[in-house]
């Protein structure tokens, strides 16, 4: 899976760290207990014919169950919808993983769980997705019942396979202090090297509704994480060839996708390269689309 545009930075400095040292060395990865775990139960969807409801009810019966677990904590329903309707994400199907640091922030929870009811020939089943928040990692559950049996006998064996999975890999779907911040790991892993000297450059493009001042945004998240990595940045425009032993150079673009009520969706890809001045090796190159929805 490629890293994520947010990840890139790190990726780089990383990259340029192992090319500075043949001995490498890992950290054990941290890790983080299923107990204080922050849960959210969003509402599951149900295409059976017939049950509109079934869905948010699966879910109120699955956080009644589930909040009889010492193990984790749930965050209250009421208190749940109330946040999702003020920021309008029941709207923009923003439940995906990809999207669950947005949801999870909004919240408080570490774990976002979501599913869905839905028939099939003559078999009932039920189906959860258990995200990290943290990470956008997923696990997954899975119940099958006849179809006449009804849902009150399957979610109960439901929210057990959740409980199950939450305690057995919840340290898997959150991300440990290294992965939250690898600066510091970074800073450690680069003490006392020559580090080459950078530039970075990436032009940014916007096509919407109407013109907008370009925000560097891109180039601006590589410069602040490379240097608080050690590395020295020299500006492109009027850095000589002697002034620099790195370029970093790319291009982003974004786009107007539309609106849903107060919301407006974007879609952006960013592009990137690293190349050695003397030389003129491509060291790494990279490229990811993002899309997303917020109030701007």
């Amino acid at each position: 899976m490629k890293p994520s545009l947010r990840l890139a930075p790190f990726c780089i400095a990383a990259l340029l760290a192992s090319q500075l040292s043949s001995a490498q060395t890992s950290a054990p990865a941290a890790s983080q207990a299923a107990t204080g775990l922050t849960v959210a139960v969003l509402d599951f969807t149900s295409s059976v014919p017939g049950s509109t409801d079934l869905g948010p009810q699966v879910s109120e019966g699955l956080t009644a169950l589930l909040g009889g677990d010492d193990a984790f904590t749930l965050v209250d329903r009421a208190t749940l919808a109330r946040t999702l309707q003020e920021h309008e994400l029941s709207l923009t199907g923003l439940t995906n993983p990809q999207d669950a640091v947005r949801v999870g922030n909004l919240v408080g929870a570490k774990i976002l769980v979501t599913g869905k009811v839905f028939a099939l020939d003559k078999s009932l089943f039920l189906t959860a997705k258990i995200i990290g928040t943290e990470t956008s990692l997923v696990e997954g559950v899975l119940v099958k019942g006849k179809l006449d049996a009804g849902v009150s006998e399957l979610f109960p064996q439901l929210a057990d396979k959740i409980a199950e999975k939450i305690k057995s890999s919840g340290s898997k779907l959150v991300a440990g202090p290294e992965a939250m911040d690898p600066i510091p790991g970074l800073q450690q892993k680069l003490a006392g090297k020559n580090l080459p000297r950078l530039t970075v450059s990436v032009r940014e493009q916007h096509h919407g509704e109407a013109p907008r001042p370009i925000d560097p945004a891109v180039e601006t998240e590589l410069r602040v994480v490379l240097q608080k990595a050690g590395f020295s940045l020299s500006d492109p425009a009027t850095a000589g060839k002697n002034d620099y032993d790195v370029a970093i150079d790319g291009e982003a673009f974004s786009e107007f996708a539309g609106r849903i009520g107060n919301l407006v969706t974007c879609t952006a890809r960013a592009e990137l390269k690293v190349t050695d001045r003397k030389t003129g090796k491509l060291i790494y190159s990279d490229r990811t689309t993002t899309r997303a929805a917020d109030l701007s």
